[in-house]
């Protein structure tokens, strides 16, 4: 599952996807804390109606274990896919801001909660963009859990069908001079390939040189039946049932010629089965991951 299909398109309330993934880091959280990848005390504050009871569920103690199950049950691997490309995601932006990123980004921000969970993020200004149906509901139960939201948050409602996104940021006090991490997690997949490139193009243009691109995408193959993955046909199944179907995706070997030709260095691409390797594996956790979904890294290069 996406983080969020609303990003980069229009939409008319807040995504299901973007739910979901919430309810995975609620119940992610709800774990051991020996044995947890992160801590999102803010993920069940996002949630409403059947998935808050759930990640409440989650919090039991032995009894909340079935909420893991019940997730794995019905959506084989993606649970453990995005708790792993979360962890994943939460290191490369720390790293990036080690680097020397002074503000953030966040497109298609969904429920995404690391403006308000990474100590890294406190002190840099950072953009949410995301569609207003989508940002208002993020908004509204935010400030029911925080009381006022963090003044370094700025909110950057826009319809990409209508509103410029390079204006809308500038007026908000994006700087396109200064060194950015950006973080376009759980969109790509939903756009066609021709909206992707006109992203890309575009990101190309507000994203100064040596500004960090991290973002997530479905391994091309399983789309189109190339590859045999082996939860492809029912992950492919539970998206579109949410009315938020896989439309695109990257062939791997192809993806640091396509990133090249748009103004962008590829630095990484894993997917979610090599990131759950290297996290779940020295925990003891038995976290499958998924060889379909992947998460990668570009810097912005030098024109």
């Amino acid at each position: 599952m996406g983080g969020t299909a609303s990003g980069f398109r229009g939409g008319g309330r807040p995504s299901r996807t973007a739910e979901f993934m919430a309810l995975f880091r609620a119940v992610e959280t709800a774990g051991r804390a020996d044995r947890r990848l992160f801590e999102d005390p803010y993920a069940t504050a996002l949630l409403t109606g059947r998935l808050r009871a759930l990640a409440g569920f989650a919090r039991l103690p032995v009894a909340g274990r079935l909420a893991t199950w019940f997730l794995d049950a019905g959506w084989p691997r993606t649970r453990s896919s995005a708790v792993v490309r979360t962890r994943l995601i939460d290191d490369l932006v720390r790293q990036a801001v080690r680097q020397g990123a002074s503000q953030a980004l966040m497109l298609g921000a969904g429920f995404d909660s690391r403006p308000y969970r990474l100590e890294e993020l406190r002190d840099v200004p950072l953009f949410e963009v995301d569609h207003p149906s989508t940002q208002q509901a993020k908004r509204q139960r935010l400030e029911a859990r925080l009381g006022r939201l963090p003044a370094n948050v700025h909110f950057v409602p826009v319809d990409f069908e209508q509103d410029d996104l390079e204006t809308a940021l500038v007026r908000a006090g994006f700087d396109t001079r200064v060194a950015a991490v950006a973080v376009w997690e759980g969109v790509v997949s939903y756009l066609t390939a021709a909206a992707v490139d006109r992203n890309f193009r575009m990101l190309t243009g507000i994203l100064a040189r040596g500004s960090q691109l991290i973002f997530t995408y479905v391994h091309k193959g399983a789309l189109d039946g190339s590859v045999a993955f082996r939860e492809a046909r029912r992950w492919k199944s539970s998206v579109r049932s949410t009315g938020e179907p896989f439309i695109f995706g990257f062939n791997p070997a192809e993806l640091a010629d396509y990133l090249r030709a748009r103004g962008f260095a590829l630095m990484s691409d894993v997917s979610t089965a090599d990131a759950a390797k290297s996290y779940c594996e020295p925990m003891q956790r038995r976290e499958a991951g998924s060889e379909l979904y992947r998460i990668a890294a570009a810097q912005r290069a030098a024109v």
